[in-house]
């Protein structure tokens, strides 16, 4: 799927330009992740998933966080913010996992992913994309390469990423 990679041209900072790139990057490769949002005044990412009234979606706390705080743990780091916020409307559940920038990486991103996934097989609500190996691995390097570049460059604008009809939308603010 060459087409997916797109060259980003904008009048902005780069660093806009990377928060941009980046969060289009984690809805590419990630098909589970609904929406994903740049939060300026925590740089902190925004990652919501949706699914079908689940039993017992207060577990996923006792799950999520120690696993983690585990991850973390063996890569030296901790976490600055990891708040996870669940919000039922109507047929659906509204999954949001907030985790700081500074010490997120895209394993981490794919880890998180994994665990929703795994713990909501069938209840998940995503469309299915096929995506190459190579334009995944491509998708995670960019991802690993534009975390890097804004861990410690703030993003002076907040961005949202949702798909809309098969389409990645951006939006800044």
């Amino acid at each position: 799927m060459a087409g997916m990679r797109s060259n980003l041209l904008h009048k902005d900072s780069g660093s806009v330009q990377d928060g941009v790139g980046l969060l289009s990057s984690i809805l590419l490769r990630y098909a589970e992740v609904g929406s994903v949002h740049y939060c300026r005044e925590q740089h902190a990412l925004k990652f919501t998933f949706m699914i079908q009234h689940p039993q017992k979606v207060s577990s996923l706390q006792e799950t999520l966080k120690p696993a983690l705080e585990f991850f973390h743990h063996l890569e030296g780091q901790s976490m600055r913010i990891f708040d996870l916020a669940i919000r039922s409307e109507e047929k659906v559940c509204v999954i949001t996992v907030t985790r700081d920038v500074d010490s997120m990486t895209q394993r981490e991103v794919g880890l998180i992913v994994e665990l929703i996934k795994g713990k909501y097989k069938k209840q998940l609500l995503f469309d299915e994309l096929y995506l190459p190996e190579d334009e995944q691995i491509f998708q995670e390097e960019r991802i690993t390469h534009m975390l890097y570049s804004i861990h410690s460059d703030d993003i002076d604008k907040n961005v949202v990423a949702l798909r809309e009809e098969g389409r990645v939308l951006v939006f800044k603010s």
